[in-house]
Formats: C-alpha cells, structure tokens, sequence
C-alpha cells in the first residue's frame, strides 16, 4: 500500500482486541475516521475473557449491539465452587442486578466470539481491520505537514 492509497484517518488504533474494536465502533458512529491495525490477521480461536459485565452491556445498548451480544452468549444463573476435586459450594446469582441494570445477570460471551461479532460490526460500517502480521508499532513521527503522524511498524 502506497502513501496515496491510505485512506485520511483521524485516529489510529492499535490492537484488533475488544477494546480497540469497539473504541473504533463508537468513533466511527462519531463520525471520526479510524484506521485500526493488528499484528494478527484475524480474531484469536481461543478466549482470554469469559464474561460480559453489566455495564459493558449498557454500553453496548447505546451502539445498538447488547440484543446481539445477549443472544449469542449464556446468561448464568448460578455457579459451582469446586477445591480438589469436591464441590465446596454453589452460588445462586438469581436477581443479584435487577434494578440496577436492564442487564441484571453475569453473561457467559467468550473473548472470540466476541471479537468476531464486533468486527461484523465494524465490516458493516465500512471498517476494515488492516493486519500487519509479526510487525509492532514502533513510533510515532511528525511529518512535514503538521499535525501529521505516520506509523512506523517493524519486524
């Protein structure tokens, strides 16, 4: 990609993970132009995050994706509590957030998943994911043209 075929970007996000991706999300409904870059091609097979809190669900309200989210995760009623190999106690979670949040339960939604919806999101908004595979960004550096920063990645 030459110079002239980078599209003009207002904010630069590196890292392709939840936080990034939806930073990206509520700037571009902001309308800023975003460019978000990762050193992974696509989202992890693995979850490093389990669950979705209640306020992040909120959050995601105001964007238009908690149905989505909701739906596509596992709302937990309870959990068990097990020490070396024995179940040490179970706990009911039952309407621990009812009144407090339109979300009022823990929310099972694995970190893959998870990215994956978001990046739908993000495709349909025009929004591409540019992958710069074993690279990290290195610096930052002021052009000519000021108020101009190009991104420096390295191997």
């Amino acid at each position: 990609m030459n110079a002239s075929s980078i599209p003009d970007t207002d904010v630069l996000i590196v890292g392709a993970g939840p936080t990034g991706l939806v930073l990206a999300l509520w700037l571009t409904r902001l309308g800023v132009r975003v460019r978000i870059i990762d050193k992974t091609s696509e989202p992890g097979t693995t979850s490093r995050a389990l669950a979705v809190q209640a306020r992040t669900l909120e959050l995601y309200g105001q964007l238009g994706i908690a149905d989505l989210v909701v739906e596509r995760g596992r709302k937990v009623n309870a959990a068990n509590l097990w020490v070396a190999g024995r179940k040490a106690a179970h706990i009911v979670f039952g309407d621990m957030g009812v009144g407090l949040s339109p979300f009022p339960y823990p929310l099972i939604f694995p970190q893959d998943e998870h990215e994956r919806l978001l990046i739908e999101r993000l495709t349909a908004a025009g929004i591409e994911v540019c992958a710069k595979p074993n690279s990290s960004v290195s610096k930052l550096r002021m052009t000519t043209c000021a108020r101009r920063y190009e991104c420096l990645t390295e191997r």
